[in-house]
């Protein structure tokens, strides 16, 4: 939600020659910048010493705070405030600048990432990887960060692929002195275990009231509100929650699949768009705007970070309709997979890591490992609704969006543990209420997977293949470093290529190239 640039010199200097310029608040050489969007809100106070700007997402009922010259306040009123601002239910961060010590807090949702950097006495950060783009180096990789993504085994950290370039997980606090900075781990979060339900608990009933609760507890506007609604469980259930009889402008948006899914869910959502009473729809073909392809984010040139969504390019195009279409708010069903999920107790064990490809480079075989090293404690939402807020929202953002995932809520999130497992099982819960709703046996149970393999695979020979063979003919950042064996990698690539046409390709070779085309466009190619 933010963005900021601190001098050294603005911490050790009077707090009241900050000022708001309309745009953001500034002091010498000093600059923090907040999100404007009717979502959030956004203040600076101070008590004459010590000065911080608190940035949240807005609650309902509350007024709306866009900026303005920082509040001078008495010591107890400040603190009383600052108190008050991290005890917040939704989406924050606290940025604290006293004579020593710049002090950032995030809240425990995360929905909009903080990527911080210090150098040369200055602090810097922001919501966009790309801004921090000079302190990006090639020659500065985090070994252990780069073996995460290329084998898939994402995990949620303070690391990203640059040294000295950090995230701020959910609940952490980054602390910049003249040691340097340094970021700490809060105790990790407790979660509970499923229950014995009382006789004649009406769970649906109880489902309904919190998903709603989870919707109106923030600021919206219905008639500038969309819902990414693909036809599936989870965002079908966010749909029918949003779309109350008080709310008639909501619109709908979808990428659509390729493949025999593709018919299922044009017919699934048409149900639901009817039983919803949705206004408009906006559909973004898939097919068409495929990963890699020419005219996409990632080969025309711009920017693209290496944790963005695989499938940003047909996302740009459905986002940028939304913003013509006038939505400020998008809701979505991020969260859902995780909220009706089994238990590791209740899950079959685990297979063994999948050996390591032809393609993998000794420098990403030396830390294989280490992956789980420097990992956060058990968060508040769950590590992989983190990770799938990190790689998305940043895009929403940069076209006018603020991204809602009620599914996410940490009250829904308690309620669902406490579920016996045949409630969260198969996401019984979401289909036993849509079926509650009236909606067809084929809207509850589809017979066709939805799924975007039949995408990927078109992605895959199309773009993603050749894009690799350049890769190893003329170098690239992954081979020259060493995490990537050349060799090796046209030796899978070719066995890629023979496959046939309904074979599944290996989504591991669109993974190396997305964090090659990631590390081209936000390094600087120093070391």
């Amino acid at each position: 939600m933010l963005k900021l640039s601190i001098a050294r010199a603005s911490l050790e200097s009077d707090p009241d020659k900050w000022a708001w310029t309309g745009r953001e608040w500034r002091h010498g050489a000093s600059r923090i910048e907040p999100y404007e969007h009717p979502a959030i809100c956004h203040e600076m106070i101070s008590d004459g010493t010590a000065v911080a700007v608190i940035s949240a997402e807005r609650g309902h009922e509350t007024d709306a705070s866009p900026g303005g010259s920082p509040v001078r306040m008495a010591p107890d009123a400040y603190r009383t405030r600052l108190r008050a601002a991290c005890q917040g239910v939704l989406d924050w961060t606290v940025v604290e600048l006293t004579p020593r010590t710049a002090t950032i807090r995030a809240g425990a949702w995360g929905v909009a990432p903080l990527y911080l950097t210090s150098n040369n006495g200055k602090l810097d950060g922001s919501w966009d990887l790309a801004d921090l783009r000079e302190h990006c180096r090639v020659g500065a990789l985090i070994d252990r960060e780069i073996a995460r993504l290329l084998r898939l085994q994402h995990r949620y950290t303070h690391d990203t692929l640059w040294r000295g370039v950090h995230r701020l997980t959910e609940r952490s606090t980054a602390s910049w002195t003249a040691n340097g900075l340094a970021l700490a781990y809060p105790p990790g979060a407790p979660h509970t275990e499923p229950r014995t339900l009382r006789p004649g608990a009406d769970v649906l009933d109880a489902y309904e009231q919190l998903l709603g609760q989870a919707i109106t507890r923030r600021h919206f506007i219905a008639d500038r509100s969309a819902v990414e609604l693909s036809g599936g469980m989870d965002s079908a259930n966010v749909a029918a929650s949003l779309t109350a009889p008080d709310r008639p402008g909501i619109t709908a948006a979808a990428m659509l699949l390729g493949g025999e899914a593709r018919e299922q869910q044009i017919r699934r959502r048409k149900e639901m768009i009817s039983a919803f009473g949705i206004a408009r729809d906006v559909c973004t073909d898939v097919l068409a705007h495929l990963p890699l392809n020419p005219a996409g984010r990632r080969a025309n040139g711009q920017a693209v970070s290496p944790y963005d969504d695989p499938w940003t390019e047909a996302e740009e195009v459905m986002m940028r309709a939304l913003t013509r279409a006038g939505v400020w708010w998008s809701f979505g069903g991020t969260g859902g997979d995780e909220l009706t999920s089994l238990r590791d107790d209740e899950r079959p064990p685990a297979g063994e890591v999948p050996p390591s490809g032809p393609w993998t480079g000794k420098r990403t075989l030396a830390v294989v490992d280490h992956i789980n090293d420097g990992i956060a404690p058990s968060p508040v939402l769950y590590d992989s609704t983190l990770l799938a807020f990190a790689c998305r929202t940043p895009q929403f953002m940069r076209n006018g969006l603020w991204p809602v995932s009620p599914l996410a809520d940490p009250e829904l999130i308690r309620f669902a543990e406490w579920l016996p497992r045949p409630w969260r099982e198969h996401k019984a819960l979401n289909r036993l209420r849509l079926a509650r709703l009236g909606m067809s046996p084929e809207a509850v149970h589809a017979p066709v997977p939805g799924n975007f393999v039949h995408a990927m695979n078109n992605a895959m020979r199309r773009y993603v293949l050749p894009f690799l063979e350049s890769m190893v003919r003329e170098g690239g950042v992954l081979i020259d470093a060493g995490f990537v064996d050349g060799d090796g990698l046209t030796k899978t690539v070719n066995s890629e290529f023979r496959k046939g046409p309904h074979g599944e390709m290996d989504r591991t070779l669109f993974q190396i190239a997305s964090t090659e085309i990631g590390l081209r466009g936000v390094s600087d190619g120093g070391e």
